[in-house]
């Protein structure tokens, strides 16, 4: 049961640090073709792994903070795909 919980804390730390860089990216306007491909990638990993986490059936919290993390991806895809 504690690798278990290992993974857990592992997945939930990796689409936490996803949706912070989405936050990063989104507010910072990327001006560079790279930039904005990276912010892109970025956003898109985090609107994906925010949309399994608030697909799947866990618990409201886990829900809401996969909704956050689809939201946040979504705006930083958003920004990143339109011209700077």
């Amino acid at each position: 049961m504690r690798s278990l919980a290992i993974v857990v804390v592992f997945i939930l730390s990796t689409i936490l640090v996803l949706g912070l860089v989405a936050i990063g990216v989104a507010i910072r306007n990327p001006k560079r073709v790279w930039s904005r491909v990276v912010g892109a990638i970025i956003g898109s990993l985090a609107l994906l792994a925010g949309a399994w986490l608030a697909l799947i059936d866990v618990g409201l919290g886990v829900r809401i903070f996969g909704g956050v993390v689809v939201i946040v991806g979504a705006v930083a895809t958003g920004r990143s795909i339109r011209k700077g």
